[in-house]
């Protein structure tokens, strides 16, 4: 029976959040109000872990990166959350608009070195005050000349990542108002079985939601397959 009971509170509440705040809104004329103010109409549901028998793999299997100003100069910010036309679904977290990138310009790949890609998020900040936080870090083998004037290239600039991990899904950490701005630091290692080579990381804050998923009908020039 409370089972039952359960399940109806979270039917009634899906209906009421797909048949009656429309009719709110509209009734209320609040047809421009963003997704986070109506939000607030909307209740909790089941906080669940994922099902059993699934596999959960950690871990980064390719990154990509481009810097913001390989982006249109004519989009202010991408991938936005909020505004008149945000580029994310928060009903699923999906980006539904493809990266806008600048004519001849693409995705580039980065190889990390084994288990070295990861990157986090969390929200911080007291009640009434706390946004998202993105972060990300790598490490590349090698203290090469090729790799010196690779690594050069962020210095002083601002990126978007994608982040795909082995269940297939492309996480995008940064944006082009709030980008992520590496830090490199080298080393050389002191003895046989040392790590040489450079250790990555950046991160910034004041994001409306954690890192969203890129569609994957969207392109992603370099990264992903355009079909078109």
């Amino acid at each position: 029976m409370k089972n039952f009971l359960k399940f109806s509170v979270v039917a009634v509440l899906a209906i009421v959040a797909v048949h009656v705040l429309p009719e709110i809104q509209a009734f209320l004329n609040m047809d421009g109000v963003s997704g986070e103010t109506l939000a607030v109409f909307a209740s909790f549901v089941s906080l669940r872990n994922i099902d059993e028998q699934l596999a959960n793999p950690p871990g980064i299997r390719r990154l990509g990166v481009i810097a913001v100003k390989d982006l249109l100069s004519t989009v202010i910010d991408w991938p936005r959350a909020v505004g008149a036309t945000p580029d994310i679904d928060l009903t699923t977290m999906t980006i539904t608009t493809a990266l806008p990138v600048a004519m001849g310009k693409v995705v580039a790949v980065i190889e990390p070195a084994d288990n070295s890609c990861f990157f986090t998020f969390e929200n911080q900040g007291d009640r009434y005050y706390q946004s998202y936080k993105h972060a990300m870090g790598l490490d590349i083998a090698g203290l090469t000349k090729a790799q010196s004037v690779e690594i050069r290239k962020f210095l002083n600039t601002g990126c978007i990542f994608f982040a795909e991990g082995h269940d297939g899904d492309i996480r995008v950490i940064g944006s082009k108002l709030s980008p992520i701005v590496l830090k490199s630091k080298g080393d050389s290692g002191k003895k046989g079985g040392d790590k040489r080579g450079y250790v990555l990381s950046g991160d910034n804050d004041s994001f409306v939601t954690e890192p969203p998923f890129y569609g994957s009908t969207l392109a992603l020039p370099g990264m992903l397959i355009d079909e078109e």
